[in-house]
């Protein structure tokens, strides 16, 4: 079931109904490096940057990479003598780049939403090598489907593990929409960020709804082999053009359901798809994106400590860090980025 919601399996047969993309397959060495506790980005990546920009997108200066600390690493690691290096690889991703400008990023299933906070500019647009590998190297979403796809490779069951890249495009959140399909009906379509009430959704609920339907009963329905209850997220930006984001299983009590019930999916519904949406500005849901922003043990460790100055958290945190992580690997720049993302959290207090 999870096998068939791999980006590299339903993208070839519904690739004229989505936004565009490019799949790139990840070698084996790759693989390996992604699943490696170290933080140090391939040397391409770091040429690459140099070579065209000294600076992030955003404008701000890079900083500089752990190259200084290499002999430190050689010393104490002596199996890990080669800095990591994959030209194959990053050149596909670069090509990628070239055609598209500014890609999306994701692996066969998930996307790195919860490493958003350590890029320059907050977002999973990327523009270069070293972007890409860093939301690569930080999130912890997409170890999962590392997980899961040696987990299906135990099984013995083939899914190749593959980097997607889609061409960068800015989505109206209140174009985006969550559909469920259970024993291969399409019985729900829910507005898909529910921190707000949209007029363009209240206004246009009818054509949405009877859009999402066509494009269900015309290219969707019946397609997949053997999945028969799960959600596809799709995005709806003017009449008779609905575009699919995404497919996964559904997993009660798993799967967001936003607007439904469990219970309200699996019971019987009078004349499907039902359509939910917020239809007045009053009980808004917080923004689940924003709970990215800063690491979660940082955001708990000073509501928990709040009577101490943020220089006092600091420290701490970074003795906390030292005697937890460095006794494994050095890993000078990610420990910046948690530095940084203390001051981040102390200039929004």
């Amino acid at each position: 079931m999870i096998a068939e919601c791999s980006f590299s399996v339903w993208y070839p047969l519904f690739g004229k109904e989505s936004l565009e993309a490019v799949t790139v397959p990840i070698p084996d060495e790759v693989m390996a490096y992604l699943e490696h506790e170290s933080f140090r980005l391939p040397v391409e990546a770091r040429n690459y940057s140099k070579s065209c920009s000294s600076r992030w997108s955003d404008g701000t200066l890079v900083l500089p990479n752990d190259n200084d600390d290499v002999h430190l690493d050689q010393a104490q690691f002596t199996n890990d003598l080669s800095e990591p290096s994959y030209p194959m690889f990053s050149n596909q991703i670069k090509d990628v780049l070239n055609e598209f400008g500014a890609v999306f990023v994701k692996l066969n299933w998930s996307a790195p939403l919860d490493a958003a906070w350590v890029a320059p500019t907050k977002t999973l647009r990327c523009t270069t090598l070293e972007e890409i590998y860093l939301l690569l190297k930080s999130s912890d979403r997409l170890v999962k489907d590392l997980n899961q796809l040696q987990s299906l490779k135990d099984k013995k069951v083939n899914v190749p593990p593959c980097l997607v890249l889609k061409k960068w495009r800015e989505i109206n959140p209140c174009t985006e929409f969550r559909c469920f399909v259970i024993n291969g009906e399409l019985v729900g379509i829910c507005q898909r960020d529910l921190s707000q009430y949209y007029l363009y959704i209240e206004t246009e609920k009818y054509d949405i709804r009877q859009d999402i339907k066509s494009l269900f009963h015309e290219r969707i329905k019946k397609r997949f082999e053997s999945l028969t209850n799960y959600v596809f997220d799709v995005i709806r930006h003017k009449k008779d053009h609905v575009k699919i984001i995404d497919f996964s299983p559904y997993v009660p009590g798993s799967t967001k359901t936003l607007l439904f019930m469990k219970e309200e999916l699996n019971g019987p519904i009078f004349n499907p798809p039902e359509f939910r949406l917020i239809g007045e500005n009053v009980a808004i849901q917080p923004n689940n994106a924003s709970t990215f922003c800063i690491p979660r043990e940082i955001n708990e460790f000073y509501q928990t400590n709040s009577s101490q100055s943020m220089m006092d958290i600091i420290q701490q945190v970074t003795w906390c860090y030292l005697s937890c992580h460095l006794r494994r690997k050095p890993n000078n720049f990610k420990f910046s980025l948690l530095l940084t993302s203390c001051m981040s959290l102390n200039d929004s207090i």
